[in-house]
C-alpha cells in the first residue's frame, strides 16, 4: 500500500473526483480527512470510506472560500488530527455559464473565491502543519480551461489557470521545505458540474461544448479513478522530487519511468510552457 501511515486531507472529498481520490487513498492505506460544504454528502462519503478501508477517517464541514473557516479547520487539524503528510485541493464549482459581458458577476466572484482562493487559503493554512519523514505533498485539481480557451465558462477557466501558476510558484517557494506540489487535470469526468451545462442549453453554454458534454455524458466520460490513480502516485514516495508540474491524468504516461525522470530533470517540461513542443509524449 503506497500511502500506508499517511494522513491525507481532501477538500471536495464527498462527491465525484474528490470522493474517488479519497477512496483510492484509503485503499492505499492512508487515513483520510474529507472536507466539503454539505454535511449529508460528507456523512455518506465517510460511511463509504469506513466500509472500504476502515482507518479512523474523519470528515469536516467546510466552505473553503471563507478564510476564517479555513483557519478554524486548521486549528481542528492541529488539535484533533495531528500530523498531516498530504493535501488535495479538489473543491470547486462551475460558476456562471454564458458570455462574460452578460453573466452575474457576483457568481463569477464566488467561483474565483471557491476554486482559486479556497485553494490558496488551504495551502497557506495547512502547509505549515504538515510533517513527513519523506517529501510533503500538495495536489491541486485543475483541468477545464487551464490549457485551452473555455468560452462561456470564464469564471471556472480563469480560476483553474490561476491554480496552475499558483502551484508552480508555491512549488518553488516551498521546495527547500521538502514539499512536492503539483497540479492534476482529470479529463472529462462526468460530475454534477456537467448537469449545469445541459440545463443551461446550447445557446448559453455554446453549441460546441454543449454537444461535447451531451456526447461524453452518453459515453460515460473519463472515469474519476483515472485522476485518483495519478493523485495517489503524486502523494506517494514514488513521486518524490516531482514538483511544479501540470499533468493530465488521461493523457500523460505518468507510469512510465522515463517520463517520471524527465519530470524530475526538466524544469520546463509538463508546465504551461509545454505548448512550445520542447518535449511532447503521445500515446
Amino acid at each position: 500500500m503506497m500511502l500506508k501511515n499517511k494522513t491525507i486531507i481532501i477538500t471536495g472529498g464527498s462527491l465525484g473526483i474528490g470522493l474517488a481520490i479519497a477512496k483510492k487513498c484509503a485503499i492505499e492505506g492512508a487515513r483520510v480527512i474529507i472536507a466539503s460544504r454539505n454535511k449529508y454528502d460528507l456523512e455518506d462519503a465517510l460511511n463509504e470510506l469506513n466500509q472500504i478501508a476502515p482507518n479512523n477517517h474523519k470528515s469536516y464541514s467546510l466552505d473553503v472560500s471563507i478564510l476564517e473557516d479555513v483557519q478554524k479547520f486548521g486549528d481542528w487539524i492541529r488539535n484533533v488530527v495531528g500530523n498531516v503528510s498530504g493535501l488535495v485541493n479538489c473543491a470547486g464549482i462551475y460558476g456562471p455559464i454564458g458570455k462574460s459581458t452578460t453573466i452575474d458577476l457576483l457568481e463569477f466572484k464566488k467561483a474565483i473565491e471557491i476554486n482559486f482562493l479556497g485553494t490558496v487559503y488551504m495551502c497557506s493554512t495547512i502547509a505549515p502543519l504538515m510533517r513527513s519523514e519523506t517529501n510533503k505533498k500538495i495536489i491541486n485539481i485543475s483541468g477545464g480551461g487551464a490549457a485551452t480557451p473555455f468560452a462561456n465558462y470564464s469564471a471556472y477557466a480563469t480560476s483553474k489557470i490561476a491554480l496552475v501558476r499558483f502551484t508552480e510558484n508555491l512549488s518553488i517557494e516551498l521546495k527547500e521545505d521538502q514539499f512536492d506540489i503539483n497540479c492534476v487535470a482529470p479529463g472529462f469526468v462526468i460530475t454534477r458540474l456537467h448537469e449545469n451545462t445541459l440545463k443551461a442549453g446550447h445557446d448559453v453554454a455554446g453549441e460546441k461544448f454543449y454537444k461535447a458534454t451531451a456526447e461524453q455524458v452518453e459515453k460515460g466520460g473519463v472515469s474519476p479513478e483515472v485522476a485518483a490513480d495519478l493523485t495517489a502516485f503524486l502523494l506517494s514516495v514514488d513521486s518524490d522530487d516531482i514538483t511544479g508540474k501540470f499533468l493530465s491524468a488521461p493523457w500523460d504516461p505518468w507510469r512510465n519511468i522515463e517520463f517520471q525522470e524527465l519530470l524530475r530533470s526538466d524544469l520546463d517540461f509538463a508546465t504551461l510552457r509545454r505548448i512550445d513542443n520542447k518535449q511532447y509524449f503521445k500515446k
